[in-house]
């Protein structure tokens, strides 16, 4: 085989570095002009034209692709037009922006956030498992974004996998208190006793003297000793535990009572809990035992719905009101992830424990005491009243309910809880929800009927 040396053309080479020349001009008059478009596109932002700003991003971008600058312009700018959108309402539309900016800069925790924050506001629990797993990919060891994370999986009702990412960041990161006591009350919300007191104890370890922790230390032990002799019935919607010495047939009997509250209070909020609900019944004695409770509570909820029964004896219906009236808290926590306002949470379950198709008779009804404000209400609710006060503080929380429903309808109160629960402050819900001031539904739920005392 025969190898022929190449040679290069003398008479070319003129002609290659003019090339090389014409193509560098280029690339700086390109360079130059990304810079313009970055520019002009910041100014759109700040100017709140999002859309235009994108295109000039884009252009920027294309004119010189190593604009670093540029392109995380472009990101935010979708960013910000994705939080606008899902003010809108837009939720698709915003979520093709935070997938956009989130492509551009993919180690954006910000971006990211707000897109999990609107799937979590869609209860589309599938994609809230699959971003809050990117998340925790990106910051494997922050125990702050961990939490948040954890918290998402949460409002869409996925405590399992809230549980299973925590456990995996506190193996990471074995001594913050905080993830131990936050896994404490996750497995206590499942009922799952033994591992919320390991957890609650190594946070107590780690920061001694938390009041909470303390709490529900103290309250684990107690209700250990009542729970040792349950069993567990399970029913379409509803996992409910009773003391063995209740029969089976009683158990049914509740189960049902349970499912008429999904369906009844379900149809009026419009809301239906995609996980199986806990329900545990004690015996009158052994409920005032474990639960620190005023001598009037009927009942309890926090996370699980507890309620007290005087014998084995006693007729399920007999606990229906209590059912209906904890079944609704457990809604009303889903829907507005924890932040409604104790005045409307316990009105709203008052409604449903007696009658909510004749919500005049609680409107208009006569009241022991005035109060100056809602805040008020939930501020004398927080401070432990005596039986005489809680009367007045619920009758005024069920005629200020009433009313809201009167006037705006089930649709639209259920809307407000979902605001809450996208964590948009008291006023700004009320006006995106009822397009009114809420110093102005307050007053109207304040105000007595003329000629009813």
């Amino acid at each position: 085989m025969i190898f022929k040396r190449l040679t290069v053309c003398k008479t070319c080479l003129p002609l290659a570095v003019f090339l090389l020349m014409l193509s560098s001009a280029c690339f700086g008059s390109h360079e130059e002009d990304s810079w313009v478009f970055n520019r002009q596109g910041m100014l759109k932002v700040s100017q709140g034209r999002f859309n235009e700003a994108i295109r000039d991003f884009e252009k920027a971008c294309q004119l010189n692709p190593f604009n670093d600058t540029a392109l995380a312009n472009l990101a935010c700018a979708r960013n910000n037009l994705g939080v606008l959108l899902a003010q809108q309402k837009k939720y698709a539309e915003a979520i093709k922006q935070f997938e956009a900016a989130k492509a551009q800069k993919p180690e954006d925790l910000s971006i990211r956030l707000n897109l999990l924050s609107i799937l979590v506001s869609l209860k589309d629990s599938a994609a809230v498992e699959k971003e809050a797993r990117e998340i925790s990919g990106i910051r494997p060891n922050d125990v702050e974004v961990g939490l948040k994370v954890a918290a998402a999986l949460q409002k869409t009702e996925n405590i399992t996998a809230a549980i299973s990412s925590l456990q995996d960041l506190a193996i990471r990161v074995p001594d913050d208190a905080s993830l131990h006591a936050t896994l404490g009350r996750l497995h206590y919300r499942c009922g799952q006793l033994d591992e919320s007191a390991y957890h609650l104890k190594l946070s107590n370890e780690l920061r001694p003297g938390e009041p909470e922790v303390s709490k529900m230390l103290e309250r684990i032990i107690r209700e250990s000793s009542v729970e040792e002799s349950t069993t567990t019935y399970t029913g379409l919607h509803f996992s409910l535990t009773c003391p063995d010495s209740f029969s089976a047939k009683w158990a049914e009997e509740t189960l049902n009572l349970l499912e008429e509250a999904y369906e009844t209070i379900g149809q009026q909020i419009e809301f239906y809990p995609a996980q199986r609900s806990q329900v545990l019944i004690l015996q009158t004695e052994a409920f005032r035992k474990v639960h620190d409770l005023p001598e009037w509570a009927g009942g309890l909820y926090d996370g699980r719905i507890r309620l007290p029964v005087p014998a084995k004896n006693s007729r399920p219906a007999a606990i229906k009101g209590a059912i209906m009236h904890e079944y609704t808290h457990h809604v009303i926590y889903l829907l507005a992830s924890g932040n409604c306002p104790i005045w409307l949470n316990e009105g709203l379950a008052q409604i449903f424990e007696n009658n909510h198709e004749n919500l005049t008779q609680f409107s208009n009804a006569a009241r022991s005491a005035d109060f100056s404000s809602l805040s008020e209400v939930d501020r004398l609710f927080r401070s432990t009243p005596d039986r005489q006060q809680a009367a007045a503080l619920y009758q005024t929380s069920l005629a200020a309910s009433a009313r809201l429903v009167e006037q705006f309808n089930w649709s639209r109160v259920a809307e407000f809880l979902e605001y809450l629960g996208m964590g948009y402050e008291l006023n700004r819900a009320t006006t995106e929800a009822f397009a009114s001031e809420f110093a102005e539904i307050e007053k109207s739920c304040l105000t007595k009927t003329p000629g009813v005392q």
